[in-house]
């Protein structure tokens, strides 16, 4: 068995024997005991899955340093909608966009041109067995570092969400693979579903409890059917993250010599190319860390299993992007996209 392959085997482990006991703990590889006081008994966090959501991280000390990251409340976040959308479609778009920012996280928006947005919306085609759903949302953290390593004042990285990107289908596609048009409560509740992706909770919770964040698309769907009704929106996941100070630390994990050079490496050639970051993206499963040209393209280390790799104590590699092979002059990289 490889080493991957008992890494994955020890996070369903976990994952079952909480299920069994009928107490499901964070799978996000981080607890609320890692908060500092008083974060860590406060009950709108406590009672949330925040810690479902894997943290995003950056070089510190001999690995990584793990921490929060969200949007700054200090300014409206510039959204562009897409330029095709119907004005039904645009009406569902403002609707969930308000829903948000009434949500009580403290969150604004402004629509302006694509130019200027820092969270973009569009539609896209969903491919013949894809596995979209009914939507995917991107969100990168940038991040300060100091001398090679994140800077952490007062138990906070800084750090902070700079760019987002919504995508979204029109029709899915039922059992026979026949193309189904998405109605408004589905299409509602799949923009607000994704826009608490982009706003930064990474994962879908264990226990939805109620959360838009759900996996289930009926659940997602009775929300956005709610939202079209008038009825007030709240998220407790989102709200546990706006709560707590922007770049907070949550953890550090340890990396081998092999990948702490890696990492080092990378972002002295980096640095020394001019490219801008670094930034931190998360996801359900895997992670980045990377860098981007002057035409916006990515210069990336990827750790395909992130999430399953903090929770069950396997080591964490990096793997280049085919422009992160280029800048390091063909380092190898095995399995890189």
């Amino acid at each position: 068995m490889t080493r991957r392959s008992r890494g994955v085997l020890g996070f369903f482990l976990v994952l079952v024997s909480a299920l069994a006991q009928g107490c499901v703990p964070g799978l996000g590889g981080w607890q609320y005991d890692a908060l500092p006081d008083p974060w860590k008994t406060t009950p709108g966090v406590r009672d949330s899955r925040l810690f479902d959501a894997p943290p995003h991280f950056a070089p510190w000390g001999d690995g990584l340093a793990l921490f929060l990251c969200r949007w700054s409340r200090t300014e409206a976040i510039g959204v562009s909608l897409p330029g095709d959308a119907s004005p039904a479609e645009l009406r569902i778009l403002r609707r969930a966009l308000a829903a948000w920012a009434s949500s009580g996280i403290g969150v604004r928006f402004a629509e302006v041109s694509p130019a200027r947005a820092r969270l973009e919306i569009r539609f896209v085609p969903k491919p013949l067995h894809s596995g979209l759903g009914t939507g995917n949302a991107l969100a990168d953290c940038a991040v300060e570092l100091e001398d090679g390593q994140a800077r952490v004042r007062d138990g906070r990285v800084e750090a902070e969400l700079r760019w987002a990107s919504v995508h979204l289908i029109r029709q899915d596609r039922d059992a026979v693979g026949r193309e189904v048009e998405l109605d408004r409560d589905q299409l509602l509740g799949a923009a607000l579903h994704e826009l608490g992706h982009a706003l930064g909770y990474s994962a879908h919770p264990v226990r939805a409890g109620g959360s838009v964040m759900s996996r289930t698309t009926e659940d997602v769907r009775r929300i956005g059917a709610a939202a079209a009704a008038g009825k007030p929106f709240s998220d407790a996941n989102l709200m546990a993250l706006y709560a707590l100070p922007n770049g907070l630390w949550v953890g550090h994990v340890g990396l081998s010599e092999a990948a702490r050079a890696r990492l080092g490496t990378f972002d002295r050639a980096a640095r020394e190319a001019g490219l801008s970051g670094p930034y931190s993206r998360v996801g359900d499963d895997a992670g980045r860390y990377f860098y981007r040209g002057s035409d916006g393209a990515p210069f990336a280390l990827r750790v395909p299993d992130f999430r399953r790799d903090l929770v069950s104590g396997a080591g964490i590699e990096f793997l280049l992007n085919p422009r992160a092979e280029a800048l390091l002059g063909g380092e190898s990289a095995p399995g890189s996209p």
